[in-house]
């Protein structure tokens, strides 16, 4: 794995998805809720630099992550159920769980148990 300057966690939902971007020291840089399109993804990720992203498993999952491969960004998609932080959340919303994917993908991308599709 490479080591990237800028990581995002994306949450993807049927209508629309959120992500966030956090800097070399974690701290979030942006904050941004886009439709679940292939447009809106391309316009959204082409102007960010080769970034990590980290999304979880699920229906918009293979699309997005091919999408974005060939972007070159370098992609990551969490197995869900391997994942108590987020699976066993309280406190459960988008823009936390954008959030949380973007933690574990900067501190070790292992503790996502990604899956290739």
């Amino acid at each position: 794995m490479e080591d990237h300057s800028t990581v995002i966690g994306l949450d993807l939902g049927d209508r629309y998805s959120n992500f966030c971007v956090l800097d070399r020291d974690g701290e979030v840089m942006e904050e941004v809720r886009i439709r679940t399109t292939t447009q809106a993804m391309s316009k959204a990720f082409s102007r960010s630099e080769h970034a990590r992203i980290a999304m979880e498993v699920g229906t918009h999952s293979p699309w997005v992550s091919r999408l974005l491969s060939s972007m070159g960004h370098e992609v990551l998609v969490a197995n869900a159920r391997k994942v108590r932080l987020i699976y066993q959340s309280d406190n459960k919303n988008d823009t936390l769980d954008a959030q949380t994917l973007a933690r574990l993908a900067r501190v070790d991308w292992r503790l996502l148990a990604p899956i290739e599709h």
